[in-house]
């Protein structure tokens, strides 16, 4: 007799447990774009505060999206650099990327994907990468920027997008800072107690973009990104092809690009100086 009733405790926690576990798995299948983008609409720094003109604009990307982001025009000769941002915030936070762009003498540009910053719609992969070519599309065709003169670099999350662009719209450069090898792998280390893989919908696998890829690369990440692990950037770099580039960081994932010291700007003005063809 007391053997089944351990038999039906038992039974009982058991049935808990895999019904609890069902619904963690079906809460992270459900709300998983919640778990991955952190869009923000508070704006916590203004460029003319940091010396820097601007030019602010806005692009429909499609009914209810769009996208809105800052110019920083020093020459419109001189090279651009495209910054795709990672998964939170808004530009407001990416201020240092076009003070570091403007030093290194290249034009530069931050946009604000759907649903962060002053862009409206809601984030997601597809989201986010259609909002990647409007931009290009309104830099190349609008703006009359010349595509051999268009490098992109893209941060953290952004690295998946930039690459995922990267596939219709090659840039003469890419720079890939801080960026993991997809949304599964990251997960999986972050999930290990689910079966993380089965449940993301979401890839922006970069790792299985690299590969293809014919124009130069640069992968920068840091030995103590206690974010993104630097494994992630080692492994990319492995699955580039030539020419490629690897900038070992000893900084966290969001020290600001001004203070991640010489060797960093240089490995980015060489790459995007050596990239872009001088007689265009």
């Amino acid at each position: 007799m007391q053997k089944r009733r351990w038999l039906i405790v038992v039974l009982v926690l058991t049935t808990l447990f895999g019904v609890g576990y069902l619904g963690v798995c079906a809460a992270v299948y459900k709300y998983q774009d919640k778990l991955l983008f952190f869009p923000d609409d508070y704006f916590a720094q203004d460029p003319s505060s940091a010396g820097l003109s601007v030019e602010e604009f806005e692009v429909e990307v499609e009914p209810g999206s769009t996208i809105t982001g800052w110019i920083s025009e020093i020459d419109p000769a001189a090279p651009w650099v495209l910054h795709f941002h990672g998964n939170g915030g808004n530009i407001s936070h990416r201020i240092d990327h076009l003070l570091l762009f403007k030093q290194l003498g290249f034009n530069g540009v931050v946009f604000d994907y759907r649903g962060y910053g002053k862009s409206k719609g809601t984030p997601s992969e597809a989201g986010l990468v259609a909002d990647g070519h409007a931009m290009v599309k309104y830099l190349t065709e609008e703006r009359g920027v010349n595509e051999q003169r268009l490098v992109y670099f893209g941060e953290s999350l952004g690295g998946g997008v930039a690459a995922a662009v990267s596939e219709t719209e090659p840039p003469r450069a890419l720079i890939l800072k801080s960026t993991f090898t997809s949304v599964p792998d990251m997960a999986a280390e972050l999930y290990p107690f689910l079966p993380a893989r089965m449940l993301s919908k979401t890839e922006f696998s970069t790792k299985d973009r690299v590969p293809k890829f014919l124009f130069p690369k640069l992968v920068i990440h840091s030995r103590v990104d206690t974010i993104i692990p630097f494994a992630h950037g080692q492994r990319l770099y492995q699955l580039c092809g030539e020419p490629k580039a690897f900038l070992e960081l000893h900084r966290d994932h969001n020290t600001s690009p001004l203070d991640l010291g010489e060797d960093f700007k240089r490995a980015v003005h060489d790459l995007v100086q050596e990239s872009v063809p001088k007689d265009w």
